[in-house]
């Protein structure tokens, strides 16, 4: 049971990260772009990369659709 949890789990991370790479850019333009074929408001910015949408929240949420 542990080790079905640990892959579970794996899974759940994976697929996090991927979603997030799908959205992370280098300039505001790209960003505002993405956020505008996502159908999302705004742009945020994460460290040094831009991202679409107002928050983080609302990404993964376009992002999985």
């Amino acid at each position: 049971k542990f080790y079905i949890f640990l892959l579970l789990l794996s899974l759940i991370f994976n697929n996090y990260s991927h979603a997030h790479m799908q959205g992370n850019f280098s300039s505001e333009q790209e960003a505002e772009k993405k956020s505008l074929e996502l159908g999302c408001e705004g742009i945020h910015k994460n460290q040094n990369k831009w991202l679409p949408c107002k928050n983080e929240k609302e990404l993964h949420r376009y992002l999985r659709q």
